[in-house]
């Protein structure tokens, strides 16, 4: 692993930052920050999933698990909407909470100060820090103000709403893949510069990126990538 990796960013971040020549307050450079397994340990989802089926057992861990056999992507949009289908807003906050509380009390989910500290440094330089992530964005955003990002800045999985509550129904482009590319483009028109991410999902985004931070979590595929292309390569202790 990089170990070099946290004073690595923070040159970089300096380097195209508010005292760079040239620099463009109106168009900076752009970080990207995967979420789940980069931004924290763990993943939100699958915790929130976990937290509904231990208040009530129907089964949904189970299905979700068969349904990745059959076919991921499907799976997790049909995930989405078991975490986020009939529910408010204000009830999706509540819910991501929730699944962090019990996260912690049972050491599957935790946030990394290095990453909080990452984004802090990056957003002092100037820098566009954006989410861009496969969770539904109402239960990233409460956990992503706690690195300082606002919730305009987390872009993930959206649902339609009628009535003050979510919908069955998922808003285009959906941030899974490639999606994440036409996602964050959407929204800000450029490629980022700099790219963390843990997978493949993440892979259409790194791939775009000057600067890339790869969370090694035992994919060997990607992991030869990561050391031939050069990308700084972090440990799942990050």
């Amino acid at each position: 692993m990089t170990d070099r990796w946290p004073e690595l960013c923070v040159a970089m971040a300096t380097r195209h930052g508010v005292s760079a020549d040239g620099f463009d307050a109106l168009a900076p450079p752009i970080a990207v920050f995967d979420w789940d397994d980069t931004c924290i340990h763990g993943d939100i989802s699958h915790e929130a999933l976990e937290l509904l089926e231990h208040e009530d057992p129907q089964g949904r861990v189970a299905h979700y698990r068969a349904a990745c056999e059959a076919d991921l992507y499907g799976a997790y949009r049909e995930l989405v909407h078991t975490l986020v289908a009939g529910r408010t807003h204000d009830e999706v906050r509540d819910l991501a909470e929730r699944a962090l509380a019990r996260g912690r009390e049972r050491g599957t989910l935790a946030l990394r100060p290095r990453m909080h500290h990452l984004v802090s440094t990056l957003q002092a330089q100037g820098w566009w820090v954006r989410v861009v992530t496969a969770s539904p964005a109402p239960l990233v955003q409460p956990l992503a103000r706690r690195y300082g990002i606002p919730p305009e800045h987390v872009l993930g999985i959206r649902s339609a709403e009628a009535r003050g509550r979510y919908l069955p129904e998922l808003i285009e482009p959906v941030p899974i893949g490639p999606g994440k590319v036409d996602t964050l483009l959407a929204h800000t028109h450029r490629p980022p510069m700099f790219t963390t991410g843990d997978s493949w999902s993440d892979h259409p985004l790194m791939d775009k990126s000057r600067y890339v931070l790869l969370h090694h979590r035992g994919d060997a595929a990607l992991l030869r990538e990561a050391r031939q292309r050069g990308w700084w390569i972090a440990g799942e202790d990050a």
